[in-house]
């Protein structure tokens, strides 16, 4: 029934390698992304905090494959006139859509331990900044840990929107594998098979990692 998978298997690695791409490197991005934003949204007064919900705001609610398509064809092209590489485009619009998500667990985490925290730093004479580097982030960036691999699962899915700009991931791939065998059900059933081996296992592992890093009393 499947015979045909390994004549196309190298077409589907090239795909999970575009699909690797296009999850991990948001994701790092966007991790920075999302802790610059956390901690100007908490520390940085009203005018941050109302500029940075508006960035949240636009990519959390807009779907990822309208943001590909804008800021590969309409905003470069249209706007800019200039012409971008597609992975590029994928890359920046996956690092900001990735950014608005993590923000939010990152800000969460924050305040978690930002009170008393902060107050016990400050009354052992710890500056404002000490506090936050020494004392709020480490364990901010343990507890945010649950949300951060929630996040991972999704953008590793996500991945396939960059098929409407032509980027031949895995689910492009797939698309054309089941084009030229006449054999959808079997394509696509390989294909979430992969997914689900590249998701489950990762996953796993970060599991591992938080349970080896919890803070007691702190448990998602």
């Amino acid at each position: 029934m499947y015979e045909f998978i390994p004549k196309y298997l190298p077409f589907f690695l090239k795909g999970l390698q575009h699909s690797f791409i296009l999850a991990l490197v948001p994701l790092a991005l966007g991790f920075l992304v999302g802790l610059l934003a956390a901690l100007a949204d908490v520390y940085r007064g009203r005018t941050a905090s109302t500029l940075i919900s508006i960035y949240v705001e636009f990519f959390r609610g807009s779907p990822l494959i309208v943001q590909a398509i804008l800021f590969y064809w309409f905003i470069p092209q249209d706007l800019l006139g200039m012409r971008i590489d597609r992975l590029m485009a994928a890359l920046l619009v996956f690092t900001l859509n990735s950014g608005a998500y993590q923000k939010g667990y990152i800000k969460g985490a924050i305040e978690a331990v930002h009170e008393d925290q902060m107050t016990a730093a400050r009354a052992l004479g710890m500056s404002k900044l000490k506090a936050i580097r020494h004392v709020v982030l480490p364990q901010a960036l343990r507890i945010v840990i649950p949300g951060w691999t929630n996040e991972y699962a999704s953008m590793s899915k996500s991945t396939s929107a960059a098929l409407a700009i032509g980027i031949p991931e895995l689910a492009n791939i797939s698309m054309s594998v089941a084009s030229w065998t006449f054999r959808s059900f079997e394509t696509y059933t390989f294909t979430a098979l992969l997914y689900f081996i590249w998701i489950f296992f990762s996953v796993k592992v970060l599991e591992m990692v938080y349970e080896r890093v919890k803070i007691p009393g702190f448990e998602a």
